[in-house]
């Protein structure tokens, strides 16, 4: 084994990996949405979401990936537990479509992939022919780097020393453990058995030791969810107990199998070549694992209740809730998880709005310090949010998830000043009670019209951000357009009311600047819906020209 031997295995290795990974990379920008969207709608049914894992793992070709999105579907409160068992199942068969293709042994014809892909990703203007050009293009690289790795590894198997290794490896804890180590270094089942492949094919392991390895490589593929999962939720750490016991439970079977019966024998027997049978062995193996677990979702489930016990404290103020660092490493689950940290701090808004407001038809002044509590969450979270929309920026977006992540920073500033603004009313309302002098009757009634019409507009701009429509989108417009004319009837109702005695200066400065805050809030309400998923404007009767980005401003 020469020192140009080991460089060019470490290279092999490296260009592997490399294609595997911007394979699965670009196959999931090729996906887009379509990925999440599946994973939360079509996984009620316990048999479809295996299918769904099955069929979403074989098209970006990582479980890992599939399992990190259940992890962060799961932490952003998106999914429920007992609905990820059926998906983290059929990840496990999905992903050995790899081994299968690895087996059709087309180094050969590696380089004219790799300028093909090259040729589609220069000349194409399309954005999705683009990534289909970098699947080719790294697919290429993928089974050169195959090559260089069969080539490079077979003076190993003249190599004494390497026997004897290699021949402890037919021990099956033995062979197990080592998959599991392996793995957990590569994390990656797919490319650690890729590589298993190249060491058949180069004749330096047999294949009952490499059996016992793949077994472990599964378990070892574990490391990805928990990495995952840590700084998690607990039903999020859950899942990632799951993904263990089923790995485990599907090992031990085999396991005790292979004591009564002829297992690897068989396995061996499905196809001459010693890649295909590592292949239809891994294949074989996670269809069989399948079969055994599925009747055990939910005990499995509740296994994980017992590993992971407890529920999730309440929320603490300065801490995010829904969004974890680990999940902040791919857009698939970083774009989720700011959502529902979104939707908490749209929550923790609308909940000290209404405190402010209420205050003002009340008897008793509202605990000031009580009331701070969540507003400080508020500007914790507005600067949290902020830098993980950051951090999210900087990955791979599609076009639709780099609009909706830019449009996030306004809401967030939005909501925070929705915040200040509510501050503001409760220091009114407080002020007007501890100098008791209240609003007469008919401010008290144009009052409460206004704070209705304000915590409507803000309720139909929340749903609008994340369920956009054009209609509602023209109600939301109508809607702070009428609360501006109410604004300005209230003021010259004001005004006659002062004129004629019926309220006093100070009532009238507070009713005035309760007034200009509540006006306040439905601006930014109407910015919010402004800045949705999908980018509306009023196209209703007599509709006024407005530049896209004009309401964004004000």
């Amino acid at each position: 084994m020469t020192f140009t031997n080991v460089a060019t295995l470490l290279g092999g290795i490296a260009m592997f990996i490399f294609g595997m990974n911007e394979m699965g990379d670009n196959l999931k920008a090729m996906a887009g949405n379509y990925l999440k969207k599946i994973l939360a709608k079509l996984t009620e049914n316990r048999f479809v979401a295996l299918l769904v894992g099955a069929g979403l793992t074989a098209l970006i070709q990582s479980s890992n990936a599939i399992c990190a999105m259940v992890v962060g579907f799961v932490n952003a409160g998106l999914m429920q537990l007992e609905r990820t068992v059926g998906i983290l199942i059929g990840s496990k068969i999905g992903t050995t479509i790899t081994g299968q293709l690895i087996a059709f042994h087309v180094s050969d014809y590696a380089t004219i992939m790799i300028f093909t892909g090259v040729v589609i990703t220069m000349f194409i203007s399309n954005q999705r022919i683009k990534y289909f050009g970098n699947v080719i293009a790294s697919l290429g690289i993928l089974f050169l780097g195959l090559g260089l790795m069969e080539e490079s590894m077979r003076p190993l198997k003249d190599l004494l020393w390497f026997q004897e290794m290699v021949g402890k490896l037919a021990n099956p804890i033995l062979g197990v453990l080592f998959g599991v180590v392996f793995t957990a270094i590569m994390q990656s089942v797919s490319a650690s058995v890729g590589i298993l492949q190249m060491m058949m094919l180069a004749g330096i392991i047999g294949f009952t030791p490499a059996f016992y390895v793949m077994m472990g490589m599964n378990i070892g593929a574990s490391i990805a969810p928990i990495l995952a999962a840590i700084g998690g939720r607990k039903d999020a750490k859950r899942v990632a107990a799951i993904v263990v016991e089923l790995q485990v439970v599907g090992t031990v079977f085999f396991l005790i199998m292979c004591l009564f019966l002829p297992i690897t024998e068989w396995l061996q027997n499905t196809a001459d070549d010693p890649s295909r049978q590592m292949a239809n062995a891994n294949t074989i193996y996670n269809i069989v694992m399948a079969v055994v677990t599925f009747p055990l979702a939910v005990p499995l489930v509740k296994l994980s209740r017992l590993i992971i016990r407890g529920e999730d404290k309440e929320r603490e103020d300065g801490k995010l809730e829904y969004i974890t660092d680990a999940g902040l490493k791919d857009a698939s689950t970083a774009i989720p998880q700011i959502d529902s940290e979104v939707r908490r701090m749209e929550t923790l808004t609308k909940q000290n709005l209404k405190i402010s407001t209420d205050t003002f038809f009340a008897t008793e002044t509202f605990d000031k310090d009580k009331f701070m509590v969540t507003e400080k969450t508020i500007d914790f979270l507005n600067k949290a949010i902020t830098d993980s929309l950051i951090k999210c920026s900087a990955l791979k977006l599609s076009r639709s998830e780099a609009d909706h992540v830019g449009h996030l920073f306004h809401v967030i500033t939005d909501l925070e000043r929705i915040g200040d603004h509510a501050e503001n009313l409760l220091d009114y309302a407080n002020r007007m009670i501890e100098e008791d002098k209240p609003f007469s009757d008919d401010a008290k009634v144009e009052l409460k019209e206004l704070i209705v019409m304000t915590n409507h507009i803000l309720d139909d701009a929340s749903v609008h951000l994340f369920e956009p429509s054009q209609e509602a989108y023209n109600n939301i417009y109508l809607q702070e357009a009428a609360i501006d004319d109410l604004v300005d009837m209230m003021k010259d109702n004001h005004v006659a009311r002062l004129h004629d005695n019926k309220c006093h200066s100070s009532q009238g400065l507070i009713f005035v600047e309760s007034l200009t805050d509540l006006e306040r809030i439905s601006d930014h309400a109407l910015n919010i819906a402004q800045a949705a998923k999908v980018r509306y404007h009023y196209n209703g009767p007599d509709a006024p020209d407005i530049p896209e980005y004009d309401l964004l401003k004000r």
